[in-house]
C-alpha cells in the first residue's frame, strides 16, 4: 500500500467503525418511532364500491371482541361456532397493520388505519377520546375491558371500565381487583337496556404473546373466552350480537404484519333480522357499517364501507386491503437499489469479490428465524440478538473476501484498489438498507420527526438491515485494518549494493 492508500484505509475503517457504533442506537430509535408515534393520514385502499342493503336497527346491540383470536382457533370453539352457524358468518380482512388499538379505532370509526394515521401507538391511549365514532354517537354506550382498558378509553363511550390509573393513562386503575370484577360488570352491562355494549376479552391475546398460537396456553385461553361468551350471550339472547376478533397470531406468537393468517379473522352477526349465511372476505370497515346500521347511526362520510348485500357480492381479492407503496417512495427505493447493483457490477472484478456474505446472511435469517415482518418479535428486540445469531457465522466471508481483494494476485496482475474492494463488499448492502428506508418512509423519523414509518414488509426489513449492514461493515473494516497494518510491517528492506571481494594479496 502507498501512504495515500493507508490514509484512505484509516478513514474507511473510522467511518465503518462509527457506523457500527451508532447503528444499534439508530435501530432502537427507529423501533420507538414505529411503535410510539402516529403518522400523517393518507387515502385508504380502494375497495369495490356499489349500492346495497344493510342491517335494520336493533333495540340492543352487543359486541364481543376476543382479542388475538385466530380464525383457525375460532373454528374449534363450541359456543362461538354454534352461534356463528346460526347467523351471518364472515371472513374479514382487518387491513394493515394488525395491531389492536389502530384496528379498533378503525372498527368504531369506519376509517382505515391509513385514513386515521393511527398505525401502532403501543400502550399510548389517545389524549382525547374519539367522539366522532359509533360509541360517541350512541347515548348510554358501555364498554367493559378485561384489561388494557386504554384501548376502549381511546374512544368516547358514555361509560368505560376499567378507568385509568392516576397520572398513568395507559394503565388500569385497581388492576388486581378488576381481575375478579370485570366479568360481573360485563354481565350486568350485557343484560342492561343499553343500546350498545362492548366487551373486550384480552386473555387470548396475552397467551398468544407469551406462548404462541400453537400452544396449550393459547388454546386454553380461547376455551375460557368461549365459556365467557356463552355466559354473556345467555344474559341477553334476544339482542343482536357481533362476535369479533381484531387479529390472529403467529404459531410462535406475534402480530402486527401483513400475514394472511393474521389479517383474515372470523366475524359473526347473530340475532333479530340476521339470516344464516356465510361470505367474505369483506373489509373491517364493512363490519363498522353493520354495527352502525344496528345502532342506527351514520359513519364518517370519508368511510369506504360497503352495504352488506354489495360487500357479500364483491368479496375482496387477496391482499387488496394492504396499502400500496406510494409511487414516489417506490421510485426512490428502486433507483437506490439499482444504483447499488450498478456499483457492485463496476467494482467486482473477480466472482468471489461479490457480497456473498450479504446474500448468505439473508438466506440464513429466512431459514433459521423466518422472514422478518411487523409480526415477528425479532423485529422489535433492542439488541437484535435473535437476528444476528442467525447470520454471525457468515460475516467472516466479508473479511476474507476483502483481505484477498487487497492482496496482489499471484499471477502478477494489478492489485484492486481499496475503494473498489470496499465498494464490492458494501455497495449493495448499504443501498438495500437505504431503499428499505425510502420504501417505509423512514428518513424523517430517523432524523428526529415524530412519525411512524410503518409499511408492509419494508419496516421490518429496515430493522434487520440496519443490524446486518453495521456488522458487515465491521467485518470489512477488520480486513482493511489488518491489511494496512500488514503492509506497514511487511516493507522489504532495500537491496544492498554488492561489495567487491577482498584481494588475496
Amino acid at each position: 500500500m502507498t501512504n495515500g492508500e493507508r490514509i484512505g484505509a484509516v478513514v474507511i475503517v473510522a467511518v465503518l467503525a462509527a457506523f457500527a457504533y451508532v447503528a444499534p442506537g439508530i435501530r432502537r430509535h427507529f423501533i420507538v418511532d414505529v411503535t410510539k408515534w402516529d403518522t400523517s393520514p393518507t387515502e385508504p385502499v380502494e375497495l369495490p364500491q356499489g349500492i346495497g342493503v344493510g342491517l335494520p336497527p336493533a333495540p340492543r346491540t352487543r359486541v364481543v371482541l376476543i382479542d388475538g383470536l385466530s380464525a383457525s382457533t375460532a373454528h374449534t370453539l363450541g359456543t362461538w361456532s354454534t352461534l356463528c352457524d346460526a347467523g351471518l358468518d364472515l371472513d374479514v380482512d382487518i387491513g394493515f397493520p394488525t395491531v389492536s388499538l389502530p384496528v379498533q379505532v378503525s372498527l368504531w370509526t369506519g376509517l382505515t388505519q391509513q385514513q386515521t394515521g393511527i398505525v401502532f401507538r403501543s400502550d399510548r391511549p389517545l389524549e382525547t377520546p374519539l367522539a366522532d365514532s359509533i360509541p360517541g354517537k350512541v347515548p348510554g354506550s358501555i364498554a367493559i375491558a378485561e384489561n388494557h382498558g386504554y384501548i376502549a378509553r381511546s374512544l368516547k363511550w358514555s361509560t368505560v371500565q376499567p378507568g385509568a390509573a392516576p397520572d398513568k393513562p395507559a394503565r388500569d386503575a385497581d388492576a388486581e381487583a378488576w381481575k375478579t370484577q370485570w366479568e360481573p360488570a360485563a354481565l350486568a352491562a350485557t343484560s342492561s337496556d343499553a343500546r350498545l355494549v362492548f366487551v373486550h376479552i384480552l386473555r387470548v391475546d396475552s397467551a398468544g404473546h407469551k406462548k404462541g398460537r400453537d400452544s396449550d396456553a393459547y388454546r386454553n385461553a380461547a376455551a375460557e373466552a368461549d365459556a365467557i361468551l356463552g355466559r354473556l350471550y345467555a344474559a341477553a339472547p334476544d339482542a343482536r350480537w357481533f362476535l369479533l376478533s381484531d387479529h390472529g397470531h403467529l404459531d410462535d406468537g406475534g402480530h402486527g404484519g401483513e400475514e394472511h393468517e393474521i389479517r383474515i379473522v372470523e366475524h359473526c352477526v347473530i340475532g333479530p333480522g340476521v339470516e344464516a349465511k356465510r361470505g367474505g372476505p369483506v373489509h373491517l370497515v364493512d363490519m363498522s357499517l353493520l354495527i352502525a346500521n344496528s345502532v342506527g347511526v351514520e359513519l364518517d362520510k370519508r368511510s369506504r364501507a360497503r352495504p352488506l348485500t354489495f360487500a357479500l357480492g364483491a368479496p375482496l381479492d387477496d391482499d387488496l386491503a394492504i396499502p400500496r407503496l406510494p409511487l414516489s417512495r417506490g421510485a426512490l427505493a428502486s433507483f437506490t437499489l439499482a444504483l447499488g447493483i450498478a456499483l457492485s457490477f463496476w467494482s467486482i472484478r473477480r466472482w468471489w469479490l461479490a457480497p456473498w456474505w450479504f446474500v448468505v446472511a439473508i438466506v440464513a435469517l429466512f431459514i433459521v428465524r423466518g422472514v422478518p415482518t411487523m409480526s415477528t418479535p425479532m423485529t422489535y428486540t433492542p439488541e437484535g440478538r435473535t437476528m444476528f445469531t442467525a447470520w454471525i457465522w457468515v460475516l467472516p466471508l466479508a473479511t476474507i473476501a476483502a483481505w484477498f481483494g487487497l492482496v496482489r494476485p499471484l499471477d502478477g496482475s494489478r492489485r484492486l484498489s481499496l475503494v473498489r474492494v470496499v465498494t464490492a463488499q458494501l455497495a449493495l448492502p448499504l443501498t438495500a438498507l437505504a431503499a428499505a428506508v425510502f420504501a417505509c418512509g423512514g428518513w424523517a423519523a430517523l432524523f428526529g420527526a415524530h412519525d411512524a414509518p410503518v409499511a408492509p414488509r419494508f419496516t421490518a426489513y429496515t430493522s434487520a438491515l440496519l443490524l446486518l449492514t453495521a456488522q458487515g461493515g465491521v467485518a470489512v473494516a477488520l480486513a482493511v485494518l489488518a491489511r494496512t497494518v500488514h503492509s506497514v510491517f511487511d516493507r522489504r528492506r532495500p537491496a544492498e549494493t554488492p561489495r567487491t571481494a577482498p584481494s588475496a594479496d
